[in-house]
């Protein structure tokens, strides 16, 4: 029997990561790493290989420049069989390229050049829309960090996706432009056709202007009837029908936080297909992040196999 693919649209970018500092740089000063690398990374990027040592392929709709990093991006996919139709390559544009320094403690600062992913937009999605016939999830991912494919396009996505009979996943990432007003509105409007909402705490509390996550919580859950919050080390919570769930994070050393939310959502997504209940979901999300932030590279992810001999 197939396996139906699961389509992401969002961000595929390249990934610089510099390892393990014991603090960022301050200006006209240089300090030194113990390590650097290459990464296919993006939410988009994040997502599609986590899903693809898990069993399940993906399509992608991104933008990326015909440069050197494209290049990469697109056999990064293609070495495993995964579909690039849905990537636009962009003549005299560079590739999105995110400059990653790690903490000693596992967490990062992200500078972007935004480059080919400024120019994706509702025009392209619907030139490659038909790559996602076959898909049974639908996942809108990064749109904060797509400048022409605003929350306003996405709706449009959510809408048509929805109406077809896909499942849709949602996780717009952190906003870099202050959260504006029509920012806000925008996505919770899109949020009446969305299955899943997959915010963090931190992006839930800016999104509603709530200092706390259950109240923001309350917000959000009046437009999506499930939301997934992430809580970083204290696991996630899940909400639906007026319940919460919490399911603790696990006690594990962090190298590296990098695409962890980005992991756990597919690990839920995953979880849903296997019909599991809310706790186990969560629980499979959580085991499946711990395993990643444990690693210092992206090289390889968790199969089922390495989460059942760890969990």
């Amino acid at each position: 029997m197939m396996v139906k693919p699961v389509g992401i649209i969002g961000n595929y970018n390249i990934d610089i990561m510099i390892g393990n500092v014991k603090e960022t740089p301050k200006w006209d000063t240089e300090i030194l790493a113990d390590r650097f690398e290459q990464r296919t990374a993006g939410t988009a990027g994040y997502m599609a290989l986590a899903l693809h040592n898990l069993g399940i392929p993906s399509v992608i709709l991104s933008s990326v420049g015909h440069d050197e990093y494209g290049d990469f991006l697109i056999r990064a996919l293609q070495e495993r069989g995964l579909e690039t139709q849905g990537i636009v390559r962009l003549l005299n544009q560079q590739t999105c390229v995110g400059f990653v320094i790690v903490h000693k403690d596992g967490s990062r600062a992200i500078t972007t050049v935004s480059g080919a992913h400024d120019y994706f937009d509702l025009e392209m999605y619907h030139n490659n829309k038909h790559l996602l016939n076959e898909c049974a999830e639908i996942v809108i991912c990064g749109t904060y960090l797509l400048p022409k494919f605003s929350a306003e396009h996405a709706l449009v996505v959510a809408k048509e996706q929805k109406a077809l009979g896909k499942k849709i996943y949602f996780d717009p990432s952190w906003d870099p432009n202050g959260w504006s007003k029509k920012t806000v509105s925008q996505t919770l409007e899109i949020l009446k056709y969305v299955d899943v909402y997959m915010p963090n705490k931190t992006e839930i509390c800016h999104l509603t202007g709530k200092e706390d996550w259950h109240d923001a919580l309350h917000i959000v859950s009046q437009y999506c009837s499930e939301v997934v919050v992430k809580l970083g080390s204290k696991g996630a919570a899940f909400y639906k029908e007026g319940k919460i769930i919490v399911e603790a994070g696990n006690n594990v050393t962090a190298v590296d936080t990098t695409g962890a939310g980005d992991v756990f959502d597919m690990g839920y997504l995953f979880a849903s297909r296997c019909k599991e209940d809310p706790l186990n979901r969560l629980s499979f999300a959580n085991n499946l992040a711990s395993r990643v932030i444990t690693q210092k590279d992206r090289t390889t992810y968790p199969t089922l196999n390495d989460l059942r001999k760890y969990y």
